[in-house]
């Protein structure tokens, strides 16, 4: 007897470790990047500073914008979906959790039967009566004795899934918020470009009446009239395209907001500004990753397919299963409750997978496959990030050029329009120089709203490159 126990503990161990054979070391495992260089800009236009706030808008000294952005985290529709998944995954991770924790259950059974006397169960001489009702009230007990780690890796998978759902919710509220300023940004100038059109329609307007006085006197001929109230036109057809431009914007502010797009509310006319150099955080490339969500949810999936590996591995090994229940059992109902009742069951199992036709292979194939996509996705899009942010540093730089030289343009345009007005009323110069000199004016500053423009988006695409005040080490608002 006890030579056939050691036989078979020597099958059981052989086996075992036939199972443990099946696993091959990768030979090619991809590998996560640490960090890309990125060339931090030493001009004027930034300042060593801190990474952006949670409520980063602050910076562009609004409070209207401030009221909008508050107003959308708390109503925006895809938040609130991007919260609801973060519950859910929450929730997946639990019940996988389930799975290391003892399960109990309680369980009643009344089975009624009423045999046949042409049965075989009361062929003659049987004592088996008429009727049978077996009574059954217990406490059953199961447990799968995570002995491999299986259960274990599963549920830290399904850990990283959830946190990797939460920076999702966090890179979706930057999205979001990001397209709010951004739309804001366009209502602003949209709104500062068609005042000017406006003025440019009256100035238009001024220069053709002037014009047509002069062909009257013969001083001009009519291709110029034809050209002069065609410049009226244009401009007119420029304010028709910015109304609908700050129309289309006030629909989106409102639809961010989430409000319906024609919904009664009014804006006031933006009033941000960014006017000071770009604080600009240290070690940007070492820290880049705990300051994007989009990385912060790559990484959290590489760890999950990471687990799911461990878990499709220890696939190949035994399972322990220990079930069992303590209850009272009887055929009758006055006898269900008495000490000859009690019943009980303890049943150990131990299954170790031998032949699966190649399944738990291929599931573990599969499982590596997973991590090394997930590797990769995230390799491209740290890259595709520290590109964003070189990208968006030297539009930054490149927007302040133009915006510098633009202010010093305007500004020696307007005192070119004043000294044209002086003249004029010293008699040198007609109104119609005047005129030319103010429609001039009014053109220089379109130029130097659609820099402003261009200014404030280029913050807010280094900002939003930058993280948008996530930080992965700080519970997050």
């Amino acid at each position: 007897m006890v030579g056939l126990k050691r036989l078979c503990l020597f099958i059981f161990i052989s086996i075992l470790f036939a199972s443990c054979a099946a696993l091959k070391k990768r030979k090619h495992e991809p590998e996560v990047m640490q960090d890309v260089a990125i060339n931090t800009p030493t001009s004027l236009d930034f300042s060593k500073g801190d990474w952006p706030a949670y409520n980063w808008w602050m910076v562009f000294e609004d409070a209207q914008l401030s009221e909008m952005m508050e107003e959308a985290i708390e109503n925006n529709p895809d938040l609130k979906a991007a919260v609801s998944r973060v519950r859910k995954a929450q929730a997946e991770a639990r019940k996988v959790r389930s799975a290391l924790i003892p399960s109990f259950s309680a369980t009643f059974e009344d089975n009624y039967q009423h045999l046949s006397k042409d049965s075989l169960d009361r062929f003659p001489p049987s004592a088996i009566p008429a009727v049978i009702n077996q009574l059954q009230l217990a406490l059953n007990f199961e447990y799968e004795i995570d002995l491999f780690g299986k259960n274990r890796n599963q549920y830290r998978a399904a850990l990283g899934e959830a946190k990797a759902q939460s920076a999702e919710m966090s890179q979706s509220l930057l999205i979001i918020t990001a397209l709010l300023a951004e739309t804001y940004f366009n209502y602003q100038a949209n709104l500062s470009l068609l005042e000017i059109h406006r003025d440019l329609v009256l100035a238009y307007t001024a220069n053709a009446a002037l014009i047509a006085k002069r062909v009257e006197y013969g001083l001009d001929n009519q291709i110029a009239l034809e050209q002069a109230e065609a410049l009226i036109l244009t401009a007119e057809e420029d304010v028709i395209n910015f109304e609908k431009e700050s129309a289309l914007n006030e629909s989106q502010l409102k639809i961010l907001m989430g409000l319906g797009p024609d919904d009664t509310r009014t804006f006031e006319p933006p009033t941000a500004r960014f006017d000071r150099p770009f604080p600009l955080p240290e070690n940007i490339p070492v820290d880049l990753l705990a300051r994007r969500p989009d990385l912060m949810a790559q990484i959290w999936k590489v760890e999950a397919a990471a687990y799911l590996i461990g878990a499709a591995k220890a696939a190949f090994f035994p399972n322990i299963n220990l079930a069992a229940f303590v209850g009272l059992e009887s055929l009758t109902w006055n006898k269900l409750f008495s000490v000859d009742s009690f019943a009980a069951s303890l049943a150990p199992a131990i299954n170790l997978p031998i032949f699966t036709g190649g399944k738990l292979t291929a599931q573990l194939d599969e499982a590596c496959a997973d991590f090394d996509a997930a590797v990769y996705d995230y390799n491209n899009l740290l890259l595709q990030a520290t590109k964003e942010v070189s990208d968006q540093l030297k539009i930054f730089h490149s927007v302040n050029r133009q915006k510098t030289l633009q202010t010093d343009v305007l500004s020696k345009i307007i005192q070119a329009s004043d000294l044209t007005y002086a003249r004029y009323e010293n008699g040198v110069d007609n109104y119609l120089e005047v005129l030319s000199s103010q429609i001039e004016v009014l053109n220089e500053g379109l130029k130097e709203i659609t820099l402003i423009n261009e200014r404030h988006l280029a913050v807010l695409h280094l900002i939003q490159s930058l993280g948008g005040g996530y930080d992965s080490r700080k519970p997050q608002q």
